[in-house]
C-alpha cells in the first residue's frame, strides 16, 4: 500500500510568518550560492582574462602624475606588491609611454625578463608566453591621460590564476557559509522580535474579550494599536457586542416591567379577598398563593435591578453597620420562629467601595434562609471581619447532590418546607459578582455556612 505524505502547515500565524520568511531568506541564500559557483566555476581563459583587466584597472587607479602632467609614481594594494615582491616567475607590470619606453616597472625576474621582449601595441591585446617552468598570459591596455598615450602590461602565470581561484574559492564559501549562518540567526531574531511586537496588542485584545461578561457588555475592544488588517474583525466583533447588549437590556426591561405591572394586581386581589369574609378555608389558601406570587414579584424585580452594572452606586460603606441593619429588620421573623440572630463585629470598622443597598440585600437574604432552616431555639450567627461575612445556621445542612444548583433562579431543593420563589440566592451572587466577591456554600458540623470573600482584603480600610 503507497504511503501518502502531506505538508502539514503550522496553525499558529507566527509559527507560519516565521516559516514563509525563512523560506524566502533560504530561496535567496540559495540563489546568491548559485550565482556564485557559477562565478567560482567560470573557463580558466576567463578567469585568467578578467584577472588581467583587474590588474590593469588597479594599476591605472595608482598612477600618480607631476605637475607637468608626466607618471611620477605608481601606488600599489598591499597584495599586488606581495605579488611584485614574491612572485617574480608569475606576475610582473610595466608601465610605457607613447614611444615605447618603459616609465615604471616591477622587480627583476622570470616574468619581467618574458614582459621586456613584448611588443608594444596601440590596442589592447592579450597574448601568451613561455618562460620554460610557467606559462604567462600578457595584456597589453593603452590609457589615456592629459592628451598623452601610455601603456600598461601585465603579465600573469596560470598557477597564479590557479592558487587565487582556490584560495579565492575557498574564503568565498567559508565566508559564504559564516554570513550564511550569521544571516538567518540575525533574520530569525529580527522577526521573533517582530512578530512578538506585533501580536502583543492581539493578546490585549483577547485578554479584553475573556474579561467580557454579561455584567459588562458596555466594554468594546480598542483595535487602534492592531495591524489594520485587524480592524474588520474588532469591528464585527464590537457590533456583535452592541447586539448582545441590546438584547440583554430589552430582557431585562421587560422583566422589570412586567414584575413591576403585576404587583398592583395582585395588591388589589389581595385586598378583595381579605374582605371576602365569606372565603373560610379557601381565603386562606388563597391570600397564602398571593404572598407567594408577590414575594416573587418582588423579588424578580430585585433581580432585574442588581444584575444591571449601571444600578449600583459604589461608595465607602461600613459593613458592620449595614450587616446589623439587615439583622434588625429580621428580628420579627426570627422572633416568629423563635430563631435567634446574633451579630459578631470586629474590634475595628470594615469600610469597602460598595452599594449599601446591594449590600444590604444581600445579607438579608442570606439571613432569612438561614431563620427559614433553623430548628426553633437555634442560633443565626453572622460574623464580620476584614475578610468577609459569614452566615451560620443550625439546620439540616445541605444535601451534597443540591450544593452545585444553589445559586440557580426559580431552583428550590426538594426537601424546602418554606414558601419561597427561588430567586434569594441567585439575586445574592448576582450582587456579589458585580462587587468583584465570592459567595459559596458549604456544609459545616450541625448546619450551614454561606461565606462572602471580599475580592481585595488589602482594600479594606479600618477607622
Amino acid at each position: 500500500m503507497a504511503m501518502r505524505f502531506a505538508l502539514r502547515i503550522p496553525s499558529s500565524l507566527a509559527a507560519q510568518l516565521l516559516l514563509a520568511a525563512s523560506g524566502g531568506l533560504l530561496v535567496v541564500m540559495l540563489m546568491a550560492g548559485a550565482v556564485l559557483a557559477a562565478l567560482l566555476m567560470q573557463g580558466p581563459a576567463d578567469a585568467t582574462r578578467q584577472g588581467l583587466e583587474d590588474t590593469a584597472q588597479h594599476l591605472e587607479r595608482g598612477l600618480r602624475f607631476d605637475a607637468q602632467g608626466r607618471p611620477a609614481y605608481l601606488v600599489l594594494s598591499e597584495k599586488h606588491q606581495a605579488m611584485v615582491d614574491g612572485l617574480p616567475k608569475d606576475f610582473s607590470y610595466r608601465v610605457l609611454d607613447g614611444l615605447g619606453r618603459v616609465l615604471m616597472s616591477g622587480e627583476d625576474g622570470p616574468a619581467a625578463q618574458v614582459l621586456a621582449m613584448q611588443p608594444v601595441s596601440a590596442g589592447e591585446t592579450v597574448s601568451a608566453a613561455s618562460t620554460g617552468e610557467v606559462t604567462l598570459h600578457i595584456l597589453n591596455r593603452p590609457v589615456h591621460h592629459d592628451g598623452q598615450d601610455y601603456v600598461i602590461q601585465v603579465a600573469r602565470s596560470d598557477r597564479l590564476e590557479t592558487v587565487l581561484r582556490r584560495v579565492g574559492g575557498g574564503i568565498f564559501v567559508k565566508g559564504g557559509v559564516v554570513a550564511a549562518v550569521l544571516a538567518v540567526g540575525v533574520f530569525t531574531g529580527v522577526v521573533l522580535l517582530t512578530l512578538r511586537r506585533l501580536l502583543e496588542p492581539v493578546r490585549a485584545a483577547s485578554a479584553a474579550a475573556a474579561r467580557i461578561g454579561p455584567h459588562n457588555l458596555k466594554a468594546r475592544l480598542d483595535g487602534t494599536r492592531l495591524p489594520r488588517e485587524l480592524s474588520p474583525l474588532i469591528d464585527a466583533f464590537n457590533q456583535a457586542l452592541q447586539r448582545l447588549e441590546t438584547g440583554y437590556r430589552v430582557q431585562q426591561d421587560f422583566l422589570a416591567a412586567a414584575a413591576h405591572e403585576l404587583k398592583t394586581p395582585l395588591v388589589l386581589i389581595r385586598a378583595e379577598v381579605e374582605l371576602d369574609d365569606a372565603g373560610g378555608e379557601r381565603r386562606e389558601l388563597l391570600l397564602r398563593d398571593l404572598d407567594f406570587m408577590g414575594r416573587q414579584v418582588h423579588q424578580l424585580l430585585h433581580l432585574a435591578e442588581v444584575s444591571e452594572a449601571q444600578n449600583y452606586i459604589f461608595e465607602p460603606t461600613d459593613v458592620a453597620s449595614t450587616v446589623a441593619d439587615a439583622a434588625g429588620q429580621l428580628e420579627r421573623l426570627a422572633g416568629r420562629h423563635a430563631v435567634a440572630l446574633q451579630v459578631q463585629r470586629p474590634d475595628a470598622a470594615v469600610r469597602l467601595q460598595a452599594d449599601a443597598g446591594a449590600l444590604f440585600i444581600l445579607v438579608k437574604n442570606l439571613a432569612e434562609n438561614a431563620i427559614l432552616h433553623s430548628p426553633p431555639g437555634a442560633v443565626v450567627t453572622l460574623a464580620v471581619d476584614a475578610q468577609g461575612l459569614r452566615v451560620r445556621d443550625h439546620g439540616p445542612g445541605i444535601p451534597a447532590a443540591e450544593l452545585p444548583r444553589l445559586f440557580e433562579r426559580f431552583w428550590r431543593g426538594s426537601g424546602s418546607a418554606h414558601q419561597g420563589a427561588g430567586l434569594g440566592l441567585s439575586i445574592c451572587r448576582e450582587i456579589a459578582r458585580a462587587h468583584g466577591w465570592t459567595l459559596a456554600a458549604a456544609n459545616a458540623p450541625g448546619g450551614a455556612e454561606f461565606s462572602l470573600s471580599f475580592a481585595d482584603p488589602q482594600g479594606a480600610s479600618r477607622m
